[in-house]
């Protein structure tokens, strides 16, 4: 998902450096699979041996991953062994395999955010999955804007852990590093790499306009202006050509509405291997660039569900597609073996350190809990917003729980329910005591700010969703039509099913993340308790109470522009 919610949030320097050793730790934990590392660099080198090059133009096999977020296993719905069936960097390593099996000069990428999202991170801080990549052969990596979630003290030192000086390639043209100068160890703006003789520049670029996020020193340049990504881009491609480039590749952690601006007025850009939003292309999507030809969007969904492949040839500097195909990372695919101990042994300290999260059935869903809705019905309340909000709500009683989509990061899938099945989607943030995610709070709130709070979520329709918020206890509806700040109809609003008065104070329950936005996006609240309670645990509770959690879109979030229809 595109999560510009993120986890960070203003910190005390205690809680910086408490996480900086965390990482640390993390590391020391990690020497036990060095061994079974190794093991992997060995299976790699077998990986990487390909057919004897043909004569004729070159042909490039690309390979793209975006937005893996942690997922070194197996998620998705389960087999009778609990495990998961999708996607998971031990299966994606299978797939990765046999396309270097089968095809020469393959060039692997993957378009940023490695950080965050599973209980692999909070365990090891992105450690095993950075290195992996490096032993599966990756040639870059673009920095995502979930890379500095904890801040650069806490990538670098996760980098430290993984490569010291010795580093995969991370790439990213529009950060200003001054600011923070240990990162320029791994960081760069871009490469070029030889690949069956044709020398393919590849430069990346990380989304700059995200309010929650946590660069600084680190300045993360083009927020609120494309112009000045397209003037970074147009250098970049600038350079690489004068510096022999026959193909250019922008790695772009920036999102498809920036991928598009800059597909459509730079010229130069062959392909834009593209993340952030978490998108799935059958096909890539043609921009026509200022050149007259088209320059190719890609995105491949999230957490290693699928690996795009692209083959294209180049013949006198021209780039022709051959054919382009996702490939599934789903249960017809067994997992690298050597990738696979590696995580079966991170599994391990995981269980030694949260308990059995992936044994231990706490309950069962009936139905998949979507984070999305159906664009064809109203409801705008979605399953997964309901059921957190309404675990807010139910621990503390107040008159309203709110989150935002942003923060709830993944579904839950029908059958058994597992501690990591609700870590996941909740997995934003790093509480140091306990090694999880954010704890909830509770404020208070007149009216008249809630409205306005409802205006500020619904201020991105059609650019980015994740602001838009999820409630209980409370019930609106929006015309999407309207101008930004006008969209809630106020008549609609209900507490409890009675009207929502202005000038009355409601008790609300949110989450850390909530609680430190709304006062900079200009909201006032008063009473802030931040209550020791975890959010994971909090939706623990709730889910193992429910025992058969049946949970769907009721309607508390109505958009009038969309027509009701009978019920299929």
């Amino acid at each position: 998902m595109n999560r510009q919610c993120d986890s960070g949030r203003k910190q005390s320097g205690a809680a910086g450096t408490g996480r900086v050793e965390a990482v640390g730790r993390a590391a020391g934990r990690l020497q036990r699979v060095v061994s079974c590392l190794t093991v992997a660099v060995v299976a790699a080198t077998w990986l990487m041996a390909c057919p004897a090059l043909g004569t004729g133009p070159a042909t490039i096999t690309l390979l793209h991953v975006n937005d893996t977020h942690s997922h070194l296993d197996a998620w998705g719905p389960k087999d009778r062994h609990f495990e998961g069936t999708l996607g998971g960097m031990a299966k994606a390593a299978t797939v990765i395999a046999r396309v270097r099996a089968a095809e020469p000069n393959v060039l692997l990428l993957h378009a940023g955010d490695v950080f965050h999202g599973d209980l692999f991170f909070n365990a090891y801080f992105g450690v095993p999955e950075l290195r992996l990549m490096r032993q599966l052969g990756f040639d870059a990596m673009a920095v995502g804007n979930h890379e500095f979630d904890f801040g650069p003290a806490v990538l670098a030192g996760s980098l430290t852990a993984a490569y010291g000086d010795d580093t995969l390639p991370l790439l990213s043209a529009n950060l200003d590093l001054s600011g923070y100068p240990a990162l320029t160890t791994w960081i760069r703006p871009a490469l070029i790499r030889d690949v069956g003789g044709v020398r393919i520049g590849i430069f990346g670029m990380t989304v700059p306009d995200d309010v929650m996020n946590m660069p600084a020193p680190v300045q993360i340049l083009g927020a609120g202006d494309p112009t000045v990504l397209m003037g970074i881009a147009a250098q970049q491609v600038g350079e690489l050509r004068r510096s022999g480039a026959e193909v250019v590749i922008c790695l772009s952690h920036l999102g498809v509405l920036y991928d598009r601006a800059i597909a459509a007025n730079v010229p130069g850009i062959d392909i834009i291997v593209g993340g952030h939003d978490h998108n799935v292309f059958d096909r890539p999507e043609a921009v026509a660039n200022p050149e007259g030809g088209p320059t190719l969007i890609l995105q491949a969904g999230s957490h290693y569900e699928y690996v795009g492949r692209l083959r294209f040839t180049v013949d006198a500097g021209k780039v022709r597609v051959l054919s382009y195909r996702l490939l599934p990372v789903d249960e017809r695919v067994r997992p690298l073996p050597q990738v696979q101990s590696v995580v079966d042994d991170l599994e391990r300290g995981i269980v030694a350190t949260y308990g059995d999260v992936y044994k231990l059935r706490l309950a069962t869903a009936v139905c998949d809990l979507e984070t999305v809705t159906d664009p064809d019905r109203p409801e705008r309340d979605s399953a997964m917003g309901d059921l957190v909000t309404d675990a807010l709500r139910a621990r503390t009683s107040t008159d309203i729980a709110i989150t935002a989509n942003g923060l709830i990061d993944e579904g839950i899938f029908r059958g058994p329910i597992v501690g990591v099945d609700l870590f996941r989607p909740v997995s934003y943030g790093y509480d140091s005591a306990t090694g999880l995610g954010l704890k909830i709070a509770t404020l208070r709130i007149a009216g008249a700010e809630l409205i306005e709070s409802l205006e500020m979520g619904l201020a991105y329709l059609g650019i980015n969703e994740d602001f838009f918020l999820q409630v209980s206890g409370m019930s609106f509806q929006y015309d999407p039509r309207a101008v930004a700040g006008a969209r809630v109809r106020q008549e609609s609003v209900r507490v409890h099913g009675q009207s929502l008065d202005p000038y009355r104070i409601y008790s609300v329950t949110v989450n850390e993340a909530i609680a430190a936005l709304l006062p900079m996006m200009g909201v006032d609240i008063s009473e802030l308790q931040i209550l020791p309670d975890l959010e994971y645990e909090v939706l623990k509770d709730h889910v193992v109470g429910l025992h058969r959690v049946d949970v769907r879109p009721e309607g508390r979030i109505v958009d009038i522009s969309v027509p009701r229809r009978r019920h299929r």
